[in-house]
């Protein structure tokens, strides 16, 4: 009896180490919109945030602008409340993003903008709600 208690927590204990039970960190897909201010376009938005660490994501963007694109990097934060804000690439990776905002009763505002030689040019807003 002794034996195969151990064997179930050795077991569990392996089980959770590996992370083949889910927790609160898991994989999180969020749907929402954007807005591209100098180019008037708007549209849907889904950002897959996968867990890389204690408040740490690695993040992609899925949305249509003149076509479908993925612009994928990493994210710093919280998903449940308060701040979050990250950097991205666009798919030729060629192209530098960073978004910052806040997330207020399960709902995220923020702004994006483009990184340049003469620093960061805001582009537009984008929410996000899972």
């Amino acid at each position: 009896m002794r034996i195969a208690m151990k064997s179930m927590v050795v077991a569990a204990a392996l089980t959770l180490s590996l992370g083949l039970v889910q927790g609160a960190d898991a994989k999180q897909t969020l749907k929402g919109r954007f807005e591209w201010s100098g180019a008037g376009q708007k549209g849907d938005l889904e950002a897959v945030f996968t867990p890389t660490g204690e408040g740490m994501w690695d993040v992609a963007f899925h949305f249509d602008f003149r076509g479908p694109h993925v612009y994928a990097g990493t994210a710093e934060g919280s998903l449940k409340g308060g701040e979050l804000k990250g950097r991205v690439q666009n798919d030729d990776k060629n192209r530098t993003f960073t978004f910052t905002g806040s997330f207020t009763d399960g709902e995220f505002h923020g702004t994006h903008a483009e990184v340049g030689d003469d620093g960061e040019q805001a582009t537009g807003t984008l929410t996000l709600k899972g």
